[in-house]
């Protein structure tokens, strides 16, 4: 679609607000929302823009400054956050306490509390004199209670526009949280709005893919089923594996493309699968961690107390989940530290500098130590951090409790919010559950093994996610298709 084309379709859409929009994934739906976004700034409308994911912010907030358009003019947010926003700024109306930080297992209540603060006359009246537009992107994965708020506060900015992609519905992994339905709940708010569905992600990379993922779409649908070894396209590699060479499959693959230089994801269903895969690849490829930092959470939840000369088998245990080069720290060295005991005496080669920071750990067991070891393991030679940002994260919260004076679990908090302003550092190699990477684009694809992607949606997903080729690994290339 041209540049003319383009500014003529964003300002007929907001002409004719509010309306929704079911775009496939690829056929330039975060183009036109910018375009949307510029062209509603050179009318002097401030637009607020939402969407799901923190990953979806920043590809929006990257493409807004590409079209040009004035940090002035646009607020973009995901909807959990700006509800937490809402929430906190008026917590009577929402009828919860709310934290100086959000706390995203509490992402409910925002929501509920908010849609409450968005009927007020008072907060209507905010919402209309600060925005002209509002665009929502993602929305098949708007939760009822999600959709909500967004028919509230469309209520004070009736220039809305919803744009989504009902194949790419993977959130509803809450059943207390049920979706909304496209038919039932979009259509009747916002009218549908047809557009030309054109393969723009693959122009300039491979044409032929990106049409291949339209075509298959009818095809990928509850109850149905897909042959991988029946399709022939450029840039698709299906790869069949047995019991024996799974592994060997799944690595093949990944050091191949390491070595072209341009940007590769892995993708496995769940976070275990997800990190062992990282972990077999020696740390050639970074976990990406999900938003609300689970792991990290988790690891800090079991840390000892401050005088605890456990705290240097916790740390030990930590580093075994983070670190490729490890091996040494055995059931030796770990019953010894379970035991309050030191390890440094003990003959480990190339793991002196480590033992010696759990020794220090051992004989110091306080927070400030924890870090002040943690970086030394960090820089020990030889070692590889595949779970670099649950690492890094995990002993920045520890030392910002120290410093604030709040536990480890209530800093790790503030730490992962910096997420929504700063986003993720750009990684060329990277292994991830499909989730994590939705509204994310990479040259290439690896989906580790098929088998775990028989609902059409998450395969779609994971597909749709490359520029130039898939490699498509599994057992057996027929899938039997079932909503999870």
């Amino acid at each position: 679609m041209g540049s003319d084309e383009l500014s003529r379709l964003a300002a007929e859409l907001i002409a004719e607000a509010p309306c929704s929009l079911d775009m496939p994934a690829g056929t330039g739906k975060t183009e036109l929302l910018a375009a949307c976004v510029a062209t509603a700034a050179e009318q002097g409308e401030r637009s607020l823009v939402l969407t799901h994911t923190n990953a979806g912010v920043d590809a929006i907030r990257r493409r807004l400054r590409r079209f040009g358009v004035p940090s002035s003019m646009v607020r973009v947010e995901t909807i959990t956050s700006w509800a937490f926003t809402l929430s906190r700024s008026y917590p009577g109306i929402a009828g919860i306490s709310v934290p100086g930080f959000p706390n995203w297992d509490n992402s409910q209540e925002y929501v509920e509390g908010a849609a409450l603060v968005a009927k007020t006359a008072a907060v209507r009246q905010v919402h209309a004199i600060s925005f002209g537009c509002l665009f929502v992107d993602e929305y098949q994965d708007c939760t009822v209670d999600q959709h909500e708020l967004i028919v509230e506060i469309s209520e004070a900015v009736p220039r809305t526009v919803i744009l989504g992609d009902r194949l790419q519905a993977i959130f509803g992994f809450d059943k207390k949280r049920p979706l909304m339905d496209w038919d039932t709940h979009v259509v009747r708010h916002y009218p549908s709005k047809t557009v030309p569905h054109v393969p723009q992600r693959w122009r300039d990379h491979n044409v032929a893919l990106g049409q291949w993922l339209l075509d298959i779409r009818p095809s990928l649908v509850d109850g149905g089923s897909f042959d991988f070894s029946t399709h022939s396209v450029a840039g698709l590699e299906w790869r069949q594996y047995d019991f024996k060479t799974a592994v060997q499959a799944v690595n093949k693959a990944a050091y191949g493309l390491s070595r072209t230089g341009e940007s590769v994801v892995l993708l496995d269903k769940l976070s275990q699968q997800v990190a062992t895969h990282a972990s077999r690849l020696g740390g050639s490829y970074a976990v990406m961690e999900d938003v609300a930092g689970r792991f990290m959470a988790k690891q800090l939840a079991d840390l000892p107390d401050e005088e605890n000369a456990l705290l240097a088998f916790w740390l030990a245990h930590m580093a075994k989940s983070c670190f490729v080069g490890l091996a040494g720290l055995d059931g030796t060295v770990q019953r010894r530290l379970e035991k309050g005991r030191t390890v440094s005496d003990l003959k480990r080669k190339g793991l002196l500098s480590v033992q010696v920071a759990l020794d220090d750990l051992v004989t110091r067991p306080t927070y400030r130590q924890l870090c002040m070891s943690a970086v030394a393991i960090r820089a020990t030679p030889g070692l590889t951090l595949y779970r670099q940002e649950a690492w890094d994260d995990t002993f920045h919260a520890v030392a910002r409790g120290v410093e604030d004076g709040t536990s480890p679990q209530e800093a790790l908090a503030v730490v992962r919010d910096r997420l929504r302003h700063g986003g993720r550092g750009e990684r060329r190699r990277i292994a991830s559950r499909t989730l994590l990477v939705k509204g994310l684009e990479f040259d290439h694809v690896i989906i580790a093994n098929v088998q775990n992607f028989t609902d059409p949606r998450q395969l779609y997903v994971a597909l749709s996610r490359a520029r130039k080729t898939v490699t498509v690994i599994g057992s057996s290339p027929r899938l039997r298709f079932g909503y999870e």
